[in-house]
C-alpha cells in the first residue's frame, strides 16, 4: 500500500514529522517522550497503512490552521478516502483468507485507533462512533484486550477508551474484558516528581509538595480537598461514604472555594495567582457536579460562566508550565472536555485533555489511566 511520490506528500510528512507528532505527544509541542520516539514513530514509520493516514493528519492541521474547515476542503476529502480505502484493503487481506486476522490485529488496531483520534480532534463525531465500533468488533475478534501482548498497544487502548468516555460522559466502549483491566495495570502509589494529580490517594498532600510543584498554598489546599472527595467516591467503599456524606463534603468545599478571593485580579497576576484561580474554577465546577448530582455537561449557570472563566483563566499560563504539573493539567482539562463543542475552542480543549493523558501515559500507563479511571468512575457514581 504505497504512499503517492508527490511533492504534496512530501511536504505533508514533513509537516507532520515535524509539527503534528509533538503536537499530538506533548503538552506544549516542544518535545516527544522516549516511549513514543522508541516504539510508536518507528511503527508508523515503517507500517504499510498509517503513513496515509499521517498525510491526512498533516492536511488537516494545515486546513484548519488556514480557517478552512474539512468540508470545504477538496484535499483533505481526497486523502481521508485514500487513507480509508488502505485501511479496507488491508482488512481484505483477512477476507481473502490471504492472512489470519490474529496477523494483522495489531497494525490493524493501532491505525484505527489514530483515525479514531483524528475525527474526535478534528472531524466527525459520527465518523468517530463508527471507528469505535470497528475497533470494538476488532477486539472482539481478537478475544478481547486480555488477548494484547504488547503493552504499548494495551496502554493506548485503555488510555483512548477512557478519554472519550470522560469528554463524553460514557461508558467505556472497549474493555469488555472488565475496565480498567485491574489486575494488570494496577493504580500506582510512586509517580515521576510533578504528576501529582488530585484524582488518586498519595501518601503526600500537595501541601507537602507545593514548593515542587510551584503551588501556592492556597491552590494546595484546594487540591487537596478535591482529592479527599474524589477517593471518597473511588476508593473502595464504606460506611462512611455515603451519597448523602459525600454531597455533603462537595458543599462544605464549594462554600470554602465562594469565601475565596480571585488572586489574579491585580493589574499584573503572575502565573502563581492565574494557576491558582484556575484551580479554584475547576474546583468550583467539579464539586458542583458531585454536589448536585449532575453532569458537567448538564451543569446550569452559574457553572456554565464558570465553564467559560476557567477557559480564559487556564489559557493565560503557558503551555510549557502547565507541562511541568500534567497530573493537575489534565484534571482541569477534563473537567472542560465536556462541555467543548466542535468548535476551535472544542478542539484544543479535546486534544490537550487527551495530550495531557497520553504524555503521562508515555511515562508510566498505569498512572495516565489510574487518573482517568478516576475522573471516569466519578462520573459513572454521578
Amino acid at each position: 500500500l504505497p504512499l503517492h511520490h508527490t511533492a504534496r506528500n512530501v511536504e505533508l510528512l514533513h509537516f507532520y514529522l515535524r509539527f503534528v507528532v509533538p503536537n499530538l505527544v506533548s503538552i506544549d509541542g516542544e518535545s516527544q517522550p522516549q516511549v513514543f520516539l522508541a516504539n510508536v514513530l518507528p511503527w508508523q514509520l515503517q507500517s504499510p497503512v498509517f503513513p496515509n493516514v499521517g498525510l491526512l493528519m498533516a492536511s488537516v492541521t494545515q486546513s484548519l490552521d488556514h480557517g478552512v474547515e474539512l468540508d470545504q476542503n477538496p484535499e483533505t476529502f481526497a486523502m481521508k478516502a485514500r487513507a480509508l480505502s488502505c485501511v479496507n484493503q488491508y482488512l481484505d487481506r483477512t477476507r481473502n483468507r490471504e492472512r489470519q486476522f490474529s496477523e494483522i490485529m495489531s497494525e490493524a488496531i493501532k491505525v484505527v485507533v489514530n483515525l479514531v483520534v483524528m475525527e474526535w480532534f478534528w472531524g466527525s463525531d459520527e465518523s468517530m462512533r463508527a471507528h469505535i465500533r470497528g475497533i470494538k468488533e476488532m477486539i472482539r475478534l481478537a478475544g478481547g484486550l486480555k488477548a494484547f501482548q504488547d503493552p504499548v498497544i494495551l496502554g493506548i487502548v485503555v488510555l483512548t477508551d477512557y478519554e472519550i468516555s470522560c469528554g463524553f460522559e460514557t461508558d467505556v466502549c472497549w474493555q469488555d474484558d472488565g475496565p480498567f483491566l485491574a489486575d494488570r495495570i494496577p493504580v500506582p502509589s510512586t509517580w515521576t516528581r510533578g504528576f501529582d494529580s488530585p484524582l488518586i490517594s498519595s501518601k503526600a498532600s500537595f501541601e507537602d509538595s507545593m514548593v515542587d510543584l510551584g503551588l501556592t498554598e492556597a491552590a494546595a489546599k484546594i487540591l487537596d480537598d478535591v482529592r479527599f472527595l474524589v477517593t471518597s467516591i473511588t476508593d473502595p467503599p464504606s460506611e462512611e461514604s455515603t451519597t448523602l456524606k459525600i454531597r455533603s463534603t462537595a458543599c462544605w468545599i464549594l462554600n470554602k472555594l465562594e469565601a475565596l478571593p480571585q488572586a489574579s485580579a491585580g493589574t499584573t497576576p503572575g502565573d502563581d495567582d492565574l494557576i491558582q484561580d484556575t484551580i479554584r474554577l475547576a474546583a468550583l465546577v467539579h464539586c458542583r457536579s458531585i454536589g448536585n448530582l449532575t453532569l458537567i455537561s448538564k451543569l446550569p449557570q452559574p457553572s456554565v460562566s464558570r465553564l467559560e472563566e476557567l477557559y480564559t483563566t487556564m489559557r493565560k499560563v503557558s503551555l510549557t508550565r502547565w507541562k511541568k504539573t500534567p497530573g493537575i493539567f489534565l484534571w482541569i482539562m477534563l473537567v472542560l472536555c465536556p462541555s467543548a463543542a466542535s468548535d476551535r475552542r472544542g478542539r484544543f480543549i479535546r486534544r490537550k485533555m487527551a495530550v495531557a493523558g497520553l504524555s503521562i501515559g508515555f511515562e508510566q500507563f498505569p498512572l495516565g489511566i489510574s487518573y482517568l479511571r478516576a475522573f471516569w468512575l466519578v462520573q459513572r457514581w454521578i
